[in-house]
């Protein structure tokens, strides 16, 4: 049982008696029962002292004259000399003179055996009782405290972890926003090396993307200090789902040749489940130190899918790319009907990039991706209204917004210098000596003159292909004499 006001925690109230007289113990055991507390009662001090080292009693009531036994003396015990163990004592008045052996002890009163003795030990259980309610209320106040301060770490821990988080966050946001925007796939492929050899804190650096043909991985070609071109990787199937791991594990190994092994891998994806590029490169460790690489490659990502989309959508318009026997019409227009015209005229020669596929007749070249991109990025560049034309491999014919003709010539010019030839040979190895740049002319509006300024080159092509059967001729009839 409980005694009155005692806290929950505080299931059974214990108290131990160590009293000479046995009948006077029971005196005070059957008081104490009547407040509804159990005591333990002990005879002599060294049993009271074995037991106190084991368990320490809520309240010990302690007889003045057991206060010694022999060599044991009650106040050299180590709970009484720490205080941890909380006692009174009893006397009556044949022993009231030994009272004087509690002077200097801290107890919690005297117990007079000719008194109530259940008034006086309500008193002295009160004052127990309190202390030890409050005792009970600091634990679990102590408690509390320790969450608390145990959720605050975590707290602060989480602060410190999302203030990191923001901070890296708006690094990678100032970082990404130098990258601007790209509309075309090769565009992104320029704007990957310059955006890295821009970054102060990317020490050296290379790229590799898949080839036209998906079966080789190349590194784009420029001249940026911190840029390594890797070598072309020959790869033992098309890739058709980007690059697949396998040729990741080539790429890695090869930069690990060519620059320091503390490098990192960049990975940037399409539409495929493999990565279209790879950026290996090596960087400021101490600058970039728990630097969010995820978050990079996902801004990349966004960036390059957007260039994607942009790409795919924008599709060559009827009033974009024309027929070439509609410009001859239209130039026709001009010169015998003085029709207005909106438009100048100029060709883009591309016989340097011609006879260098006819010299490296072995080296095929992916025309039809060549073609198609050529255009697209070209028609991206050009304001107002225009159109494009194609006249054979060799010509194409351009038909400028005349409100936009000194702009678009500039932007022309750039794009022919920066536009990566190169990359449509299968192997992007080559060595280039001639310049692929097509030369720019402007031409009057009319069809004769057009064919005048590119009949030369059609001219030659078609005289070697019609010599070319007259110089097997000879040795065919030969074999055939030999047969007879």
């Amino acid at each position: 049982m409980k005694p009155e006001n005692q806290p929950n925690s505080h299931k059974e109230f214990s108290i131990a008696l160590l009293i000479e007289d046995i009948k006077e113990a029971k005196d005070l055991s059957d008081s104490l029962r009547e407040i509804g507390i159990f005591a333990h009662y002990y005879n002599d001090l060294d049993d009271l002292w074995v037991s106190v080292n084991t368990h320490t009693p809520d309240l010990c009531i302690v007889d003045v004259k057991k206060m010694s036994q022999g060599t044991l003396l009650f106040k050299q015990h180590p709970k009484v000399q720490d205080q941890t163990l909380k006692y009174a004592f009893y006397y009556k008045e044949s022993t009231k003179l030994l009272i004087n052996s509690t002077y200097g002890l801290n107890h919690y009163g005297l117990i007079r055996a000719e008194l109530s003795l259940e008034n006086q030990l309500r008193s002295i259980l009160r004052r127990r009782n309190n202390e030890l309610r409050l005792i009970d209320e600091v634990n679990v106040l102590t408690d509390r405290m320790k969450t608390l301060r145990k959720h605050g770490k975590r707290l602060s821990a989480a602060g410190e972890n999302a203030q990191a988080t923001l901070s890296q966050y708006e690094k990678v946001q100032k970082l990404s926003a130098k990258f601007g925007k790209t509309i075309t796939v090769d565009s992104f492929s320029k704007r990957l090396v310059s955006f890295f050899s821009e970054w102060e804190d990317c020490f050296q650096f290379g790229i590799y993307q898949l080839n036209s043909t998906r079966q080789k991985l190349i590194s784009p070609k420029s001249k940026s200090m911190n840029y390594r071109v890797l070598p072309d990787l020959w790869l033992s199937s098309a890739s058709e789902n980007g690059i697949e791991d396998y040729a990741q594990e080539m790429a890695y190994e090869v930069a690990y040749g060519l620059m320091d092994d503390s490098i990192i891998a960049t990975r940037i994806f399409g539409i495929e489940d493999n990565p279209d590029f790879l950026v290996i490169g090596q960087y400021n460790d101490k600058e970039l130190k728990d630097f969010n690489w995820s978050l990079l490659e996902q801004k990349l990502n966004s960036e390059y899918r957007r260039a994607l989309a942009t790409e795919n959508t924008k599709q060559v318009s009827k009033k974009t790319q024309v027929d070439m026997f509609e410009t001859l019409q239209a130039m026709d227009d001009i010169q015998f009907y003085r029709s207005e015209t909106q438009h100048k005229y100029i060709t883009l020669e591309f016989t340097g990039l011609v006879d260098l596929i006819k010299q490296s007749y072995t080296n095929r070249f992916s025309w039809k991706a060549f073609a198609r991109e050529f255009t697209t990025e070209l028609s991206s560049i050009l304001n107002g209204e225009f159109n494009i034309s194609h006249m054979g491999v060799e010509y194409m014919v351009i038909a400028l917004d005349k409100k936009y003709v000194d702009s678009d010539i500039s932007r022309i010019k750039k794009f022919n210098r920066e536009f990566q030839f190169w990359r449509y040979f299968e192997d992007t190895s080559m060595i280039v000596t001639q310049d692929l740049t097509p030369e720019i002319r402007f031409i009057t509006p009319s069809s004769v003159n057009l064919i005048r300024q590119t009949q030369d080159g059609f001219s030659n092509i078609m005289e070697e292909e019609l010599q070319a059967p007259l110089r097997k001729a000879p040795q065919i009839r030969r074999e055939r004499q030999i047969e007879v």
